[in-house]
């Protein structure tokens, strides 16, 4: 460990150890990534893997469409496979006022550059023969879209960031940010203190902790997401499906298993990394109410992940006013895995540069005081 760096990431998952390497690639900063566990041991590996840019704002097309085209070719820059498949994503609607929101979401899909295409019900059951007719109201479809491997995301990034001569410390837990007159002067860890001039929190579910460190409170509350794997089947799911209504989403891998997951309809905060029969059976109640064929087969494993969140369920990112050199990439909820190589290069585009790239302005923290929310309308989510 170096007695200084220029810049100091604090959390080993996508949205950290994509900073490292774009910040590395594209500048000469010493930069050091701490991890208090192992490198995406938070929501990074504990999530559905599925990945699109096809949403209904222009702030989360505008973010999420620079991840996208960056994950279509994110293994050669690395070198290494992350498994994107592009196979095609499906937002399934379950009722017609859904249909009808798919409608106004692909215009404003289209006025940002997304190809999409929207599909009646008809359509969607000769796209997916296996699905059950009486949940389908129609759907659309991105067929840039697909999936990935969490932790060969993790890996690759990883391994391009020391190649690079990024340091990265797992097992390594940030114990205090020393600030003096209103500056980011070191931090201190369990392994010793570095200076700094630059702390980027990016602790996912733990950024509060962070955060209060350097004298700031985040509107954010921790949630957990439940994934699951079934036994191997023979496949016949090639798309990522997200139905928004049910609060479920899936997609089969090569080997055959669904790997997805599904809400019980509550939201209730919880830090508890347990997973909850109700959860499990909602899961499988939606998995066989949308795929008949599913009824009877195994459950292979299971897995929960604590994500943090934002009233308005986007992410924070960028500069706060109260602390010079304090930056956010927090509170990405369910969607920082897909949006990780994006959040990651117009992160250090501002480190860099020291201007706010458009893609992450809407983001910014000041929004829950000035009242500018960004809401999303394609997500899965409670209704307030």
């Amino acid at each position: 460990m170096r007695k200084h760096y220029d810049v100091v990431i604090v959390g080993g998952g996508i949205q950290g150890l994509s900073l490292a390497y774009y910040l590395a690639r594209d500048s000469s900063q010493r930069v050091v990534v701490f991890e208090k566990g192992y490198l995406g041991c938070g929501a990074s590996g504990r999530n559905g893997e599925m990945i699109r840019s096809a949403f209904g704002s222009r702030q989360w097309i505008g973010l999420w469409n620079k991840s996208l085209q960056l994950w279509e070719n994110l293994a050669a820059e690395l070198g290494f496979n992350v498994m994107f498949t592009r196979h095609g994503y499906m937002i399934l609607a379950t009722k017609p006022e859904e249909f009808d929101a798919l409608k106004q979401n692909q215009k404003t899909q289209r006025e940002h550059g997304l190809t999409t295409t929207l599909l009646d019900a008809e359509e969607v059951m000769r796209l997916i023969p296996a699905m059950n007719p009486a949940v389908i109201a129609g759907g659309l479809l991105q067929a840039q879209g697909g999936f990935a491997r969490h932790d060969a995301a993790i890996w690759g990034y990883a391994r391009a960031a020391r190649r690079l001569s990024v340091d990265i410390f797992p097992a390594t837990e940030v114990m205090d940010i020393v600030i003096k007159s209103g500056r980011v002067q070191s931090v201190k860890t369990s392994g010793g203190e570095v200076e700094t001039r630059t702390v980027v929190n990016v602790a996912g579910a733990h950024d509060q902790r962070i955060s209060k460190m350097a004298g700031i409170e985040l509107p954010t509350e921790v949630h957990r997401i439940e994934v699951m794997v079934t036994e191997p089947i023979k496949p016949f799911l090639t798309k990522a499906v997200s139905a928004p209504g049910l609060l479920c989403y899936m997609h089969q891998s090569a080997r055959g298993e669904f790997i997805g997951g599904a809400e019980k309809d509550d939201f209730v905060p919880s830090t508890s990394m347990k997973n909850s029969l109700g959860t499990t059976c909602a899961i499988a109640f939606k998995y066989v109410r949308i795929f008949p064929q599913l009824a009877g087969v195994r459950m292979m494993r299971q897995w929960t992940g604590l994500v943090s969140q934002t009233p308005d369920h986007a992410p924070i990112m960028g500069p706060v006013p109260e602390i010079e050199g304090f930056i956010l990439s927090v509170a990405w909820g369910g969607y920082g895995f897909m949006g990780g190589p994006g959040g990651g290069k117009a992160l250090s585009e501002y480190i860099i540069t020291g201007e706010v790239p458009p893609e992450i302005r809407p983001f910014n923290a000041e929004r829950f005081e000035t009242g500018k929310l960004v809401i999303e309308p394609a997500i899965i989510r409670k209704e307030h």
